[in-house]
């Protein structure tokens, strides 16, 4: 931890080194993703290969109960450094075979289907290297600015690989998201020579369990059980949103591609704003909860019953707002509430046991639209999401909150 005293600490310098690193290799990542799909859909012209190859790239979050252990088990900044290592590899290998005019389903589902299995080693070493830098009176502050810079390059990297996807060739778009794991790497060894009494490995018999540790350790504690059930239930919600988005825009809405575009960049913008606002306001973690809660709700179902291109745009907005400011008070109970030797392995835990449902939603919302209008849809998820808030209020949260 960066303080060992009473005082108040600021986010160090050097935090913003960490934060420069991975803004560059999320953006080449994002950037490279849009060529990816696009380029799949030419090569395909099957919506339902997309839609297959979407769910599989979702349900490697289930990798992060793996992943989360080796982020316990090892020093963090070199699990990443070694992520960098070889994500940049793999980019320039893809942008030979790429030059080689070899793309085909095989070589794109198999180079991003990699990426993105490397990926799954990133992000929980990173979870659990931000409390051992950032004191934690600062740390839903951190998780706020990390969060919201993954949303700015999200973005960026959606609006330029759109724009020049039909400029450059697909190699193109391997060697720059290469180059970007490369400053990210550099940024990585500058944290890690910095840092390097700071980043520790606990070397004792707790360190030494098992990959599971971290589901026990949920299983255990009624918030984080709690919290990973609001978290599914959300997901359940927001899946038929995302994967009925373009549907509903073009479809019910009956508008150009452009504005599904611009209803993407306003929840994204959303998400930024609520990853700022939670550090405004000082509530406890169960206010912060269950406003989170209605006002998503509360905007899926404005958006269903208007059915307007206006409102969809600022429900959307809303509904990442909501969003944002759920992920960085959840983020930050756990990094506040989890002992260091399993940190890891929890966060591993809570990101797989949450996101699993995400594609859950996705097809489930699919199959109810073969039914039912997507407002209905849209309509039963807010409904759910209602009543998840009765969870919410039945648990006791008097040991966690985040004021």
């Amino acid at each position: 931890m960066v303080v060992d005293s009473g005082e108040l600490v600021e986010i160090p310098r050097i935090f913003y080194v960490l934060l420069a690193g991975e803004a560059t290799s999320r953006l080449g990542n994002n950037f490279f993703d849009i060529a990816i799909m696009i380029y799949l859909y030419k090569v395909t012209s099957n919506s339902v290969v997309i839609g297959l190859v979407s769910g599989l790239f979702n349900v490697l979050v289930l990798l992060n109960l793996v992943t989360g252990f080796l982020a316990d088990k090892y020093l963090k900044t070199r699990i990443m450094q070694i992520v960098d290592v070889a994500q940049a590899v793999l980019m320039f290998i893809a942008a030979a075979i790429y030059f080689g005019n070899d793309v085909t389903v095989f070589t794109i589902v198999g180079i991003s289907f990699l990426s993105k299995i490397l990926g799954t080693f990133f992000d929980p070493a990173e979870d659990a290297l931000i409390p051992q830098i950032i004191d934690e009176d600062h740390l839903s502050q951190a998780n706020g600015l990390n969060q919201g810079l993954q949303m700015v390059t999200q973005i960026i990297g959606m609006l330029l690989g759109g724009i020049l996807v039909t400029l450059l060739p697909i190699t193109s778009f391997a060697l720059i998201n290469g180059a970007t794991f490369l400053v990210s790497l550099v940024c990585l060894t500058i944290v890690n020579h910095v840092l390097h009494e700071q980043i520790v490995v606990e070397n004792d018999e707790t360190t030494l369990g098992n990959w599971y540790d971290g589901i026990v350790y949920v299983a255990h504690h009624q918030v984080l059980r709690s919290i990973i059930l609001l978290a599914m239930i959300v997901n359940l919600t927001l899946g038929p949103i995302m994967g009925l988005d373009v549907a509903w825009v073009k479809g019910t809405l009956h508008t150009s591609s452009f504005m599904y575009s611009v209803s993407q960049v306003t929840l994204m913008v959303g998400i930024i704003l609520g990853n700022v606002l939670v550090n405004l306001v000082k509530w406890s973690l169960k206010r912060k909860l269950l406003f989170s809660l209605t006002t998503m709700a509360t905007a899926v179902l404005l958006m269903a019953l208007f059915q307007n291109l206006i409102v969809t745009l600022v429900m959307m907005a809303v509904i990442g707002m909501a969003g944002g400011f759920l992920n960085v008070s959840v983020f930050t109970l756990i990094q506040t509430r989890t002992p260091g030797h399993v940190l890891g392995r929890v966060n591993g835990a809570m990101l797989a046991g949450s996101n699993v449902s995400l594609p859950l939603g996705m097809m489930l919302g699919g199959l109810l639209s073969g039914v039912v209008s997507i407002a209905v849809v849209y309509i039963v998820g807010a409904a759910i999401t209602l009543l998840a808030t009765l969870l919410i209020v039945r648990v006791d949260f008097a040991e966690a909150t985040t004021e």
